[in-house]
């Protein structure tokens, strides 16, 4: 048994020797598996916007999508009891021989993440990348999912060979995949990274976006009937492609952003849409739930690739139907619209953009 303990007598390092923040959580909060979103167990949440995740080195996180509040299990239970840290740890502990006896009764499942792991930089470091000339394999790989070398070029999308990372006065250089890309945005006039590495199981994404840079805004036209924010750059150029319609995208489906930004949008385009994935697979269909509670939350219409199509999204989609796959994108988007409108969607002339040599200036090396 554990003795009953003062409240500034036990701290988080000591705690964590010997139970797990996973344990904490399944004794407290009776959850199956994570990642998961819930309703908000602090406020009032008709609708759940509540996501806890598992961090590295077996650590817990929550995000509030309503409130964007982030913070650890500690600060959730402590906000949970209206307790202070010690005093949260202490409560802890005196309940850590109920916790231990009913770990396995209340064992949590950890799912894993789609989309690998992201390997992101303080704001002091700097990330670069040697840019190389584009081969036939990084052609044929964005092809099957309706992206032309036309358009990768559009979106400021290059192939590399190399990262390039400053750390605390230390320079590194890192051989890229075969298949490695770079996301080149520029916001507030500052240049921000974002490397791709799709068959990387280590790190698929390299990442110095912060949560207010979107993907592809700079090329968004200033006015057009129609727009639509997908879950990743690759999706966008997808649809944007092969259906005219513009798109854009946030750095996660989780990110909620700001209110104003959604409203420049509403007031230059005459309709937003939200495409986020279909999860159909899984068994929580977070692109759904985020997708949805962002379309709630500015009033914007939401659209999802039907799960009798078996693609969760666009480029998946395409990639699926071959050579009939851009053809099919394109009737599904458009059907998906004009189902959400309850109107005949004009047909949608083909994009052709004209694209100028990039200035050297602009290349990340």
């Amino acid at each position: 048994m554990f003795a009953q303990g003062e409240s500034n007598i036990i701290n988080v390092g000591e705690l964590e020797k010997i139970v797990t923040q996973v344990e904490i959580l399944g004794y407290y909060f009776l959850l199956n598996t994570l990642p998961i979103v819930i309703c908000s167990p602090l406020r009032v949440d008709r609708n759940p916007s509540f996501g806890i995740y598992p961090r590295e080195n077996g650590k817990i996180g929550y995000i509030d999508f309503k409130t964007r509040e982030t913070g650890d299990i500690y600060n959730l239970l402590g906000q949970l009891w209206g307790t202070s840290l010690n005093d949260t740890t202490s409560r802890i502990y005196s309940d850590l021989q109920s916790i231990l006896d009913k770990k396995e009764v209340n064992h949590i499942k950890i799912m894993p993440v789609y989309g690998g792991k992201v390997k992101r930089f303080s704001k002091e470091s700097i990330l670069k990348c040697r840019v190389r000339d584009w081969k036939p394999w990084d052609i044929a790989y964005w092809e099957q999912y309706g992206v032309s070398l036309e358009w990768l070029k559009f979106s400021k999308t290059y192939p590399i060979s190399h990262i390039l990372i400053t750390q605390k006065d230390k320079n590194y250089a890192l051989p890229a995949d075969k298949l490695a890309y770079v996301y080149v945005e520029f916001k507030d006039g500052v240049e921000s990274l974002k490397i791709y590495q799709p068959f990387n199981l280590e790190y698929k994404w390299t990442n110095k976006h912060d949560a207010s840079v979107w993907d592809l805004w700079q090329q968004l036209p200033a006015t057009g009937d129609y727009l639509i924010i997908t879950s990743s750059r690759k999706d966008a150029l997808c649809v944007w492609e092969n259906t005219g319609i513009p798109c854009c995208s946030l750095q996660a489906e989780s990110y909620l952003p700001k209110e104003s930004v959604i409203n420049e949008l509403k007031a230059r385009f005459k309709h937003v849409f939200i495409l986020y994935d279909n999860d159909y697979t899984k068994e929580e269909n977070y692109g759904e739930i985020h997708g949805k509670h962002i379309a709630e939350e500015f009033g914007i219409t939401q659209l999802s690739i039907p799960t009798i199509l078996e693609a969760k999204d666009p480029s998946d989609l395409c990639k699926n139907n071959g050579s009939q796959g851009r053809r099919i994108v394109r009737e599904t988007i458009i059907e998906l619209i004009r189902i959400a409108l309850n109107l005949d969607v004009p047909k949608v002339q083909q994009v052709t953009v004209n694209i100028d040599e990039v200035p050297e200036d602009e290349l990340p090396f």
